[in-house]
């Protein structure tokens, strides 16, 4: 897969607002008082922050990253934003994540390539859902052994369970 070519593909996204807007409507049902994991959007990700969002990523190390609330934020790793605080949330206290994507097949996500989000969730037990555009599918990707698929993929169109 071209990550590059599947970044500058979802960068070209139209009616991007709108997208998103119908992205969180088919989103909130699934988040309702659940504790959340959300992410920060980068390189026109589906931006669907807002309250609902308990706790975002930060990268600690070249393979691991955390998560922690939402506060008092800096650019970390990749130009990310991420929270200075150092109070890191247990994966057993997060009932839903919310996983960006570069793109996806079926309940596969296609990330950035650097196994941040699947390391996490191979050990993670809550609800994992994956959030894009309908123009991020692709129908040609072969999973890997370190893969690990969503239980649920929402887009501005559909929800595939």
């Amino acid at each position: 897969m071209d990550r590059k070519a599947l970044i500058e593909r979802r960068l070209q996204v139209a009616n991007r607002a709108e997208k998103e807007k119908a992205i969180v409507e088919r989103l909130l049902p699934f988040l309702k008082g659940k504790q959340t994991a959300g992410y920060m959007p980068i390189r026109g990700e589906a931006n669907v922050f807002g309250p609902w969002i308990d706790f975002v990523p930060k990268v600690v190390s070249a393979t691991r990253m955390v998560f922690l609330p939402p506060v008092h934020f800096k650019k970390g790793a990749f130009g990310v934003l991420e929270p200075e605080s150092e109070a890191v949330v247990l994966s057993a206290q997060i009932d839903v994540i919310v996983v960006p994507m570069v793109a996806f097949d079926g309940k596969y996500r296609i990330g950035y390539g650097k196994g941040y989000y699947d390391r996490y969730l191979k050990t993670f037990e809550g609800l994992k859902i994956g959030v894009a555009f309908d123009d991020q599918e692709v129908y040609d990707y072969q999973p890997s052994l370190y893969d690990v698929p969503m239980d649920v993929i929402v887009t501005e169109s559909r929800t595939i369970e």
